[in-house]
């Protein structure tokens, strides 16, 4: 296994490294975030070992970092930082866990092992709008992170106005990925999925609501 260690106090990475490669691992060393890009940029390490005070600034944003070039990484965060919020920070930020320092090295393992039996989730593409999350994948819909039941038209709907939210969505574009481009739609079909789709939303949240635009269509916005 091979690991990378972010660290810029030489005599931590230098214990680091001579206890890891001990226990079989690999250890390649950053000293500065620049450092660690270039290293992930050649790819092949199984996790990373970030420590957050670095020269060129927070190792925590190498995380979004690495997510935004599609290299999907496994972190933890090893770091003096140790307060709630920092833990809190670095941990929703994506890193597999968060160790304050001083630390026994015998736990890091512990944790490093823990960490590389899990597998590197790929983040599925979703849409959000306020309270309203469309996961593109599985074709679900979530308010406020709890799923929303809908039926099929009713979700071909939402899923129509969540792609452009704020925008004017044609009625007649709205039939089409309803029902379909060569289908005769009955003039108040289109309505009555409007109105359940309302009714369903406005059970779970008044924060978003379908405007209907006279003579145009209907548009997803957001109140309050």
């Amino acid at each position: 296994m091979r690991l990378l260690l972010v660290e810029d106090d030489a005599d931590v990475a230098e214990t680091l490294v001579l206890y890891l490669e001990k226990q079989g691992f690999v250890v390649d060393v950053a000293t500065s975030l620049a450092m660690a890009r270039d290293a992930l940029d050649d790819g092949g390490f199984d996790l990373v070992v970030l420590d957050r005070g670095l020269p060129d600034g927070d190792g925590v944003s190498l995380i979004a970092w690495s997510e935004q070039r599609n290299r999907r990484q496994r972190f933890i965060v090893l770091t003096a930082l140790s307060s709630i919020d920092h833990r809190v920070e670095g941990l929703e930020s994506g890193a597999e866990d968060y160790i304050a320092k001083p630390f026994e090295p015998r736990e890091l393992l512990a944790r490093i092992r823990t960490a590389l039996r899990r597998p590197i989730e790929t983040r599925r593409e979703t849409r959000r709008f306020g309270p309203l999350m469309h996961d593109l994948e599985s074709g679900v819909f979530f308010v406020d992170e709890t799923p929303l039941t809908l039926r099929r038209t009713e979700a071909l709907v939402l899923e129509a106005l969540m792609a452009r939210p704020g925008a004017v969505i044609q009625r007649e574009t709205l039939e089409a990925r309803v029902y379909g481009y060569d289908k005769v739609v009955n003039a108040n079909s289109l309505e009555s999925q409007i109105s359940r789709l309302r009714t369903n939303l406005a059970r779970r949240t008044d924060k978003v609501r379908i405007q209907a635009v006279r003579g145009l269509g209907y548009c997803l916005t957001e109140d309050g």
